[in-house]
């Protein structure tokens, strides 16, 4: 699912920046890029060359043949305001292609003329991305005055790691990086600076960028004689090295989409002084101390004097501003978020099938055949490839599926153009499949344990929420219509006491008789049981076990314990205790007994019981939970509301008590937990399920 990023902008500056850093994020070989063939234009596609990136320039007069001489089905327009770009989407739409246009600037136009023009260029369009929560509603605002229906996505700008800042020198630095134009209020900021050296705060301005206004300023410099305070830099290729030893950004806007430069600042570490315009707010955040109205210089000063003079301020802003873009602002979230918009668009125009939702499995294993029975019943999904490092199995898997079969994962996701990936590996088999999917911005779904190693789950589970991808892990219990109603039960009687079971045989992989690579029982299975119990009553914050080991002469080979009991207390109060055997010859008891004020409440995966003092009335759970478990993974991939119960975060606060009660039972000692929760998350509503699916 290749893309063309391209531009027309006569000044691409922040546009150009941009798309760099989108194609860039983006997964490898996703994304193309082109400029108008003008001085900017080809600086911006060196820059790309140097990156690794495909890029060409191109005569704005000949867009039409450029576009459809290109190759990818998805062009992707950006646009540096309202009047640009419609040439762009027109050839796009004669050539057939799929087109999003991306928005830079809030809705601007104001001719008549404009916006009629606006409307019609419109008609061809797929889907319009605006770089900000803010100019999402005024472009939705705009677009349903013109009666031009077009789904409007907000997408944040995003800006890739930073570089290390050390500081300014012995005097102090404001840095302002931004085109010589009208709508960024140079002249505002000029004349702060003066009524800051008539305070005897001795700063240094330098001003980054170029344009029609240069003249102007130089002319306001020395009409407010500060020759010695400012530097009129022109156009750099080196902001970030500037802002490492500045003091201070300064950004005195009149308007902004979602300004590139104050992400860059925030993500070193540069403490800011903006004005409160829409897309400046929204990068900083409402707590922002140093936010200023637009075109007024006496607060413009005010703010910058607290800003040089108090450094401890200056710090604890900085500090706050890089927290804040870690969360909302890297170039991978923002990737993601992107890659989600293309794959909708090309599902809702049905091309080339991509109409289903197109799946891998890595691993084709007894609990893939499982997922592969439920998703077979989906209509609007295709199981695509199938890898195993068993390729007969996997071509067995294949043939059942109407999919390709593939020897190892890589040569899978290198030959296939797919939607979402199920990993369904041993638990020694994680790591490699979760980064490779990452890499690739794929959603993925994951069947537990998710790994034996806790630091290597920990990376991957922070490589996931940095990435902003959709994942989902087989803890199916959480979909059970059963614990919903045990849930509703516990809502305002919490659990006090609870009582997990796994007694159950010896499965038969021999795999999973080796410790070290199954992690044992409590690891591989009743890992089910905590996650259950944690759905209940919160997270867990003290683990103590003991565990046990017979010989056992028909399981030769066996190193993982056939006995295990364990104590959790969790942050509620509430406490619990834990058995697991595998010393029998079939399933005696799988499930959860919960105790709360005049009420007895017993959980299997198939039945409950609730017992207030007036008989043992047991109800068996209906539907599937795997179906269930699966339609939401598949629903939030294809973009729709996003209802997944045990997100890989969420999975990792369940596996890190499953391997703290190995690690208790290994040390004897207590294991206690950190960051949690008193209450148990909240209910997440289910999607409807149709009749025929529900019963399979």
């Amino acid at each position: 699912m290749r893309c063309l990023l391209l531009t027309d902008s006569p000044e691409p500056s922040g546009v150009g920046e941009h798309m760099l850093t989108l194609a860039g994020a983006l997964p490898p070989g996703m994304g193309m890029l082109a400029f108008p063939d003008h001085a900017a234009g080809r600086a911006l596609a060196a820059r790309a060359a140097a990156m690794g990136l495909p890029a060409q320039v191109f005569a704005p007069e000949n867009a039409q043949a450029f576009v459809a001489a290109s190759g990818p089905r998805i062009v992707h327009v950006h646009a540096g305001i309202g009047w640009e770009g419609h040439g762009l989407v027109a050839a796009a739409v004669r050539a057939g292609r799929a087109v999003i246009r991306t928005e830079h600037l809030p809705w601007l136009l104001t001719d008549a003329c404009q916006i009629a023009h606006y409307a019609d260029a419109s008609r061809g369009v797929d889907a319009v991305i605006a770089v900000s929560g803010a100019a999402a509603d005024g472009w939705r605002a705009a677009l349903a005055a013109m009666d031009c229906h077009l789904p409007v996505h907000a997408v944040p700008n995003g800006t890739a790691a930073p570089l290390l800042r050390h500081g300014g020198g012995d005097r102090l630095t404001i840095l302002c990086v931004g085109r010589f134009s009208p709508q960024k209020l140079h002249r505002t900021l000029l004349v702060a600076l003066a009524r800051l050296r008539r305070r005897g705060i001795a700063a240094r301005l330098e001003l980054v960028g170029q344009g029609t206004g240069s003249i102007c300023l130089r002319r306001w410099v020395a009409r407010l004689g500060l020759a010695r305070e400012v530097r009129l830099l022109g156009r750099r290729d080196d902001v970030a090295a500037l802002m490492a030893d500045s003091d201070l950004l300064v950004l005195p806007s009149g308007f902004e989409g979602l300004p590139l430069v104050l992400l860059e600042a925030m993500s070193m570490g540069l403490p800011i002084v903006a004005t409160d315009v829409t897309g400046s707010a929204e990068a900083l955040g409402p707590d922002h101390p140093w936010l200023v109205p637009p075109r007024r210089s006496r607060p413009l000063a005010d703010a910058m004097a607290q800003a040089l003079t108090d450094s401890a301020a200056r710090a604890i802003v900085a500090r706050k501003g890089q927290a804040r873009w870690r969360k909302l602002f890297t170039a991978d979230r923002m990737a993601a978020d992107t890659v989600r918009i293309y794959r909708r668009v090309m599902r809702q125009r049905g091309e080339d099938g991509m109409t289903k939702t197109r799946l891998g499995f890595i691993g084709a294993g007894g609990i893939a055949h499982r997922h592969f029975g439920v998703l077979r019943t989906m209509d609007d999904v295709e199981i695509a490839a199938i890898c195993d490092p068993d390729e007969a199995r996997a071509r067995q898997a294949a043939e059942a599926t109407g999919a390709r079969s593939y020897g190892d994962h890589d040569s899978m996701l290198a030959a296939e153009d797919l939607d979402a990936v199920y990993i369904c590996v041993p638990p020694f088999a994680h790591g490699a499949p979760e980064r490779a999917c990452i890499a690739r911005g794929l959603p993925f779904f994951v069947e537990k344990p998710l790994s034996l190693d806790i630091a290597l789950a920990e990376e991957i589970g922070a490589e996931v929420e940095k990435a902003g991808l959709i994942t989902a892990v087989g803890y199916h219990w959480r979909y059970l219509d059963t614990m919903d109603e045990a849930r509703g039960h516990l809502a305002h009687n919490a659990p006090h006491l609870i009582q997990g079971f796994w007694l159950d045989q010896t499965p038969p992989p021999q795999w999973w008789w080796d410790h070290d690579r199954s992690g044992g029982q409590v690891v591989e299975q009743a890992t089910h049981v905590i996650d259950a119990a944690r759905f209940l009553a919160g997270d867990v914050t003290e683990v103590f076990g003991m565990s046990a080991r017979r010989d056992r002469a028909d399981f030769q080979g066996l190193t993982v314990p056939t006995a295990t009991a364990a104590t959790l207390r969790f942050a509620s109060g509430a406490i619990a205790n834990l058995s697991a055997t595998c010393l029998l010859r079939w399933n005696h008891r799988v499930g959860l007994h919960v105790f709360a004020d005049g009420m007895a409440l017993e959980i299997s995966d198939h039945d409950i019981m609730v017992d207030v003092g007036r008989g043992r009335p047991v109800r068996h759970a209906e539907g599937d939970p795997v179906w269930r478990e699966d339609r939401d993974f598949i629903e939030a991939v294809q973009g729709h509301e996003n209802r997944i119960r045990c997100p890989y975060g969420e999975a990792l606060m369940t596996h890190r008590v499953a391997l703290a009660v190995a690690q208790s039972a290994r040390e004897g000692a207590l294991v206690k937990m950190e960051g949690l929760r008193a209450d148990p998350q909240p209910i997440f509503r289910q999607a409807p399920a149709p009749g025929a699916h529900d019963a399979a």
